[in-house]
């Protein structure tokens, strides 16, 4: 069977992954070793989730804050030391896959976690309803980074002051310093690493 081509698709295999390693090796030349960023530059500049992780840093708002029942799962936070472009791009396919994980300890623990019966909520506020006089920052771990709401409340039912944190934008704010002394046709390489979502920035 050997001499009539029973081998052939077997040595077809190597041709394919012949292909996808100089698929993958040209994807990765082009953010690799551009666009650096320290974890001081990166802690300075304000930056958040993947682009802070890319540097160095294990930072992730549910192992910091412990909020809601992160604490009582075992995951690990997804980080590079690199500091590259590459860098987080590496580290973003790792956060859904924990992300799975945490899920399936919950579904071990609970069997009943996905039978919650969602209710109704309504954009108007309650008639009955005040916000006290005091302010209140709340953030959340995005995918982005770190997604925050200040309020400041002044016995209304609608909010004094009403601000929101997105995390690509503050992130954006970091790229002057990642194209300097970097190629023209870089500059997008750098840019699709920070990955920003265009909406969320220009509001």
């Amino acid at each position: 069977m050997a001499d009539i081509g029973a081998q052939t698709p077997f040595f077809y295999i190597f041709r394919e992954r012949e292909l996808i390693y100089d698929l993958f090796e040209a994807a990765t030349e082009r953010v690799e070793g551009v666009g650096f960023i320290g974890a001081e530059e990166a802690l300075n500049r304000g930056s958040s989730g993947p682009m802070l992780r890319a540097s160095g840093i294990q930072w992730d708002l549910r192992k910091v804050d412990r909020y809601e029942c992160y604490d009582e799962f075992d995951w690990e936070v997804q980080w590079q030391k690199e500091g590259d472009s590459l860098a987080p791009l590496e580290g973003i396919p790792g956060g859904p896959y924990e992300n799975l994980e945490i899920r399936r300890f919950d579904r071990i623990k609970n069997p009943e976690w996905n039978d919650f019966q969602y209710r109704f909520i309504s954009k108007k506020p309650s008639p009955t309803f005040e916000l006290s006089k005091q302010e209140l920052y709340v953030r959340v771990e995005a995918p982005k980074g770190e997604l925050g709401i200040f309020m400041i409340g002044d016995q209304s039912v609608f909010p004094w002051r009403w601000k929101i944190r997105p995390p690509g934008f503050i992130n954006l704010q970091i790229l002057p310093q990642l194209v300097k002394r970097m190629k023209l046709a870089d500059i997008m390489t750098i840019l699709g690493s920070i990955d920003i979502i265009m909406g969320e920035v220009d509001r």
